[in-house]
């Protein structure tokens, strides 16, 4: 939408300050500045009715997600919800700043949602993939590489990208540093290029898959019934993820020409808003409707259509395993125990048959009755107790001084 507000002679003000290349004008209706004005941030007139239409709809789009989500028990679907919300986020502030035409906060908050979310769409793409290898192939994996560590590789790639584009669509917000901008600008552009890398990547791969899926599909020898499993059939969500990926490109392809020129209003992507619905918003939200209407949940179904349930095993297994090694230690435990209890019993139980023979033995106080009037010491010899069998062995003695 180009420029529709006029100057007028009063609403114009020219300080002695004004530099040559731009005016100090007053703010117009909703705080619009023209593109001469020293603090413009818009180089056209934003619509109003267009922010709030596209609210609606991906308000309506994340809120579906977010119901199929729990329907079809997604986890990993919180991924693409995020990626929805950050687009209704982005409208959001597009809505103030269509009142506020000269805010800097919301047009910060606007060009920071609206440039990331896609970041979050082709997430979920990838993590997709990812459980489709895992669904899909007996061995479970892609080119030698697990459906697990498959869909980390790409997010965390992904995570680059994003990491890139953030560094440079914060410097490009600041409005104050002319050179920043550019800056911001082009490492923007780096992170996206990088982004169209890995998604180039990323279809060989999913090409890679479907291949495999059709000779399996043909196959006598080989039957899998996931294959027929579900509403829909497994091709189509291949053609989601086509689709959701050329979306995704035809907005980097679009983010890379408008900057390409820079920030000047000589250039029309950034003097008409219509270029960023068209090659932005639309494009996104299509990619976001048609993961609603072929949802993975539709086609990836059963017990072993996720890593969750993997992940519960494992815990299982762990849990188990843990209890069994607790249980060990408290059995070897027990064992000590009994072992100490028994050889104190034994000790317990030597010094009372000892208490018996010295102290209560008849034989001794007989015989220390009958010597006890011996003016000398003699050498006595006393029967010795066998503890086998309970009774004097009258043929083994020995010594005692008495």
């Amino acid at each position: 939408m180009a420029p529709t507000a006029t100057i007028s002679a009063s609403s114009t003000t020219i300080s002695s300050t004004a530099s040559a290349t731009c005016l100090n004008i007053a703010p117009g209706k909703n705080g619009y500045l023209p593109p001469e004005s020293c603090d413009a941030i818009l180089y056209y007139v934003p619509s109003f009715a267009a922010a709030v239409l596209f609210c609606v709809f991906y308000g309506m789009t994340t809120l579906l997600h977010g119901i199929q989500a729990v329907m079809y028990k997604k986890a990993y679907a919180w991924v693409v919800i995020m990626g929805g919300a950050w687009e209704l986020l982005a409208f959001i502030f597009r809505t103030l700043q269509t009142r506020q035409q000269n805010n800097e906060n919301w047009d910060t908050f606007y060009v920071l949602f609206f440039l990331l979310a896609p970041i979050w769409i082709n997430a979920f793409l990838y993590m997709t993939l990812g459980r489709m290898i895992h669904f899909f192939l007996p061995d479970q994996k892609l080119v030698g590489i697990s459906a697990r560590r498959f869909g980390v590789l790409f997010v965390c790639l992904d995570i680059f990208a994003f990491i890139v584009q953030a560094a440079g669509a914060i410097l490009a917000s600041n409005q104050d540093n002319g050179s920043l901008v550019m800056t911001g600008l082009h490492i923007y552009m780096g992170g996206i290029g990088l982004q169209e890398a890995f998604i180039l990547c990323f279809a060989a791969l999913a090409v890679n898959l479907q291949r495999k899926l059709i000779k399996m599909e043909s196959s006598e020898q080989i039957y899998n019934e996931k294959l027929t499993r579900g509403p829909f059939s497994w091709r189509w969500l291949f053609y989601a993820l086509y689709f959701a990926l050329g979306m995704i490109t035809i907005r980097i392809i679009f983010r890379i020409s408008q900057y390409a020129q820079g920030t000047s209003p000589t250039n029309p992507v950034l003097t008409h808003e219509w270029y960023e619905y068209v090659f932005d918003a639309v494009p996104m939200l299509l990619a976001l409707v048609t993961l609603n209407v072929i949802h993975p949940g539709r086609i990836l179904q059963g017990p072993d259509s996720g890593f969750q349930q993997v992940r519960r095993a494992e815990k299982e297994a762990k849990k188990e395993k843990k209890q069994q090694k607790k249980m060990a230690k408290e059995e070897k435990k027990m064992q000590k125990k009994m072992l100490k209890d028994e050889k104190k019993q034994q000790k317990k139980q030597g010094s009372i048959d000892d208490d018996v023979i010295d102290e209560g033995s008849p034989l001794r106080a007989h015989a220390s009755e009958e010597h006890s009037n011996d003016d000398e010491p003699h050498q006595q010899q006393w029967p010795i107790y066998d503890q086998r069998d309970g009774r004097y062995e009258d043929t083994r003695y020995y010594g005692h001084q008495v």
